[in-house]
């Protein structure tokens, strides 16, 4: 290499750094320009007004506290079943809805990596290689024959600068949107954990009541039995025992539709666990619990905390708010630096002795486009309004569902107290009526009668207090268990 090549090299050095240091200062200038001309829209005012206090007032503190609220392994721990333990875990392993959330988040998290793709610039590259053949004749001279290769080889390098924060707006977006995917699925691990724990009880509530109906029917075959002696010895009449046989054939019938119920929820709790119906499902424990924790339910300020599903519709505000933004700044020019390199040669080992390389920069924007830009711009502005009614709505659906819960647990309760009564007051009067039937003073009827009420009320009562175990589950839910279900991945 001569020195004129030198020389020329040097000047061609020296004019790079200077329009690199031109290029360097009008970035500056589009950058604070920019941060400017984009302005974000007013926060969105919240539709509906987060009361001081719950409605309802319930003293849910008449059950001895078993454990701690935030107690490691689950609410459920604080049934102190082991069983229960068992089928839930097994079911946020296994279930298809929490499979199906869990795919929805990791699509939410490939979004994220993708959106950050665009702070980086794309490299790609191109190799080809070609041989052509040709030949020719002539009239009265032979075939000439004609070999060719061509290799050659590119590098292509382009990168958007983030002028207007379009970039920076969708990755924001993009993280809030898996955020809110994660908060669903926290979200459908605690319904699946109360679900399953409703059944729980379910199963344990209609298994209780068929022991009470099968000791009832026992019952009614023994007074029948003796009715018949009765009736053989001239002290009962054939309608007496033709009205204990009914009776015992009324409390027959009512051993299938239990069996059914039964049969369904062994069915549903299988589905849960991500079983197919018919697998066997392990519930074996003699009765459900009467005491565990109740949560307080606190105030209605502090379910935008605890609710996951509440998180997440503001997270998706957040992100309708973001996309706002990234509409604004499609109306804006985009700058693109781009730089090539080309080598191409006949032989391979010259390959990368021919090349050609380019350096640009291209400022692209809007001229006219029907006004497409500003349209989504409005319809961005018009999800944003979309979302924070449904913000709204979910935080207006969350305090209903605890007041609900409230309600239910204080009424549940003072209604099984009077069911209580009642099955006292039954009992009394089936001593009474038996006594009178005798004595010759009342008929049969009346015995059957209070006997008939006092069976139902015994399955009935079962019934009530499952419900009101489950009520008081609920109230796990409502007001969203502070404890989280699976570790959230970082975005980074």
């Amino acid at each position: 290499m001569n020195y004129t090549d030198l020389f020329h090299k040097s000047i061609l050095g020296c004019e790079m750094m200077r329009y690199a240091l031109v290029f360097i200062v009008l970035m500056s200038f589009f950058c604070m320009s920019g941060c400017h001309l984009i302005s974000p829209d007013p926060a969105a005012v919240m539709p509906v007004e987060v009361p001081d206090a719950y409605v309802h007032k319930v003293d849910i503190d008449d059950t001895p506290r078993t454990g701690d609220g935030t107690m490691a392994g689950g609410w459920w721990r604080q049934f102190g079943v082991e069983e229960l333990s068992e089928l839930i875990q097994t079911g946020l392993d296994a279930n298809y809805d929490l499979k199906v959330l869990k795919a929805k988040a990791d699509q939410a998290l490939a979004d994220v990596k993708a959106e950050k793709s665009g702070f980086w610039p794309s490299l790609d590259y191109a190799l080809e290689g070609k041989r052509t053949h040709s030949q020719s004749k002539t009239e009265g001279k032979s075939a000439v024959s004609d070999h060719d290769h061509t290799y050659s080889a590119g590098l292509d390098a382009e990168y958007a600068l983030d002028l207007w924060g379009k970039t920076r707006a969708g990755v924001n977006a993009a993280e809030l949107e898996y955020l809110a995917a994660r908060q669903d699925l926290e979200d459908g691990a605690l319904t699946l954990s109360t679900d399953i724990a409703d059944t729980w009880v379910d199963i344990l509530s209609v298994r209780t009541r068929k022991a009470v109906l099968a000791r009832q029917i026992e019952a009614n075959r023994m007074t029948l039995k003796l009715q018949e002696l009765r009736f053989i010895n001239g002290k009962a009449t054939a309608l007496e025992v033709s009205q204990q046989r009914e009776a015992l054939a009324q409390a027959l019938s009512a051993m299938p539709l239990l069996e059914k119920e039964e049969k369904q929820l062994i069915n549903a709790m299988g589905l849960y666990l991500g079983r197919t119906p018919g697998a066997p499902v392990a519930v074996s424990a003699p009765e459900f619990p009467q005491t565990f924790l109740t949560p307080q339910p606190g105030i209605p300020a502090d379910l935008l905390g605890n609710r996951a599903d509440i998180s997440a519709a503001r997270n998706r505000l957040d992100a309708a708010a973001l996309d706002v933004e990234a509409a604004k700044a499609d109306l804006f020019p985009e700058l693109t630096l781009s730089a090539s390199a080309a080598f191409s040669s006949g032989t391979l080992d010259l390959l990368f002795r021919n090349w050609v390389t380019t350096l640009g920069a291209a400022l692209a924007g809007p001229l006219l486009d029907g006004g497409e830009r500003k349209a989504e711009i409005e319809r961005t502005r018009a999800v944003v309004r979309e979302k924070v009614n449904t913000y709204a709505k979910t935080v207006a659906n969350a305090i209903c569902e605890v007041e609900d819960a409230l309600v239910s647990i204080d009424r549940q309760n003072a209604y099984i107290e009077l069911l209580e009564q009642q099955l006292t007051a039954v009992q009394a009067t089936l001593q009474d009526a038996r006594v009178q039937y005798l004595n010759g003073q009342s008929s049969y009827l009346d015995y059957l009668t209070a006997w008939a009420s006092l069976e139902n009320l015994e399955r009935q009562l079962i019934s009530e207090q499952a419900t009101y175990v489950k009520e008081r589950i609920a109230l796990y839910k409502v007001t969203g268990w502070r404890d989280t279900f699976f570790k959230t991945p970082a975005t980074r």
